[in-house]
């Protein structure tokens, strides 16, 4: 059989029964396994047989290449080959920046995967596995500086929307504040002035009044 006449899909929920007895077959945590069915990548004769999977986790823009099986393990490396191929679309289509491993296949450390380093392994995602046992890795693209997403983004700009309030309103009590005390200062010369006028009427002397006339 060659490898063309494979073809590479996503498993579903009709697949589950074949899987399990592949699972079993590989000695893999079945139980495990079929909560995370969807995160497995087939590959399947035309009419439907299915002869390998291989599962891809992704946590952030990390993926763990995982739980890799085959019904001939004869036919695994052109399996592996398409497989990875699949996985690989998968990872750049999700943005990731780096792939694990801890399987231990030759084919691994040839398609790209590397020993992962100590300082490497600070980045491994705790989701993923412990940190402390052997990884390969493999770096997609370079990292870049995380953007915000668009509810950060619209926290953001209401923080900054109730900052530019609290502003204008801290302008507005001061404004008010000087009102007053220009309404003070003014009312206190209004009282002032008429003060001054009434004590300016009071010292003012008398007129004269004629005396009356008598006949």
């Amino acid at each position: 059989m060659n490898p063309p006449e494979f073809s590479v899909r996503r498993a579903t929920i009709e697949d589950l029964a074949g899987l399990k007895l592949l699972w079993e077959r590989a000695r893999l945590q079945v139980l495990d396994l079929e909560k995370r069915l969807t995160e497995f990548q087939l590959a399947v004769t035309p009419v439907g047989d299915l002869m390998g999977a291989v599962g891809l986790h992704i946590v952030g823009k990390d993926g763990l290449l995982h739980s890799e099986a085959f019904t001939q393990p004869e036919q695994s490396e052109p399996l592996r080959l398409l497989l990875w191929e699949r996985v690989r679309n998968l990872a750049r289509n999700h943005g990731l920046v780096r792939m694990w491993t801890r399987e231990e296949a030759p084919f691994w450390l040839q398609a790209g995967f590397a020993e992962a380093t100590s300082e490497l392994l600070k980045k491994l995602p705790a989701a993923l596995g412990d940190g402390h046992q052997r990884w390969l890795a493999m770096q997609l693209k370079e990292e870049t500086v995380p953007t915000l997403s668009l509810e950060q983004e619209f926290e953001l700009f209401q923080q900054a929307s109730k900052a530019s309030t609290e502003e204008v309103m801290a302008q507005a009590r001061k404004l008010r504040s000087v009102a007053n005390v220009i309404a003070w200062v003014a009312l206190g010369a209004a009282v002032l002035v008429v003060g001054f006028y009434f004590l300016h009427q009071l010292k003012l002397p008398k007129e004269a009044v004629p005396p009356v006339q008598q006949r």
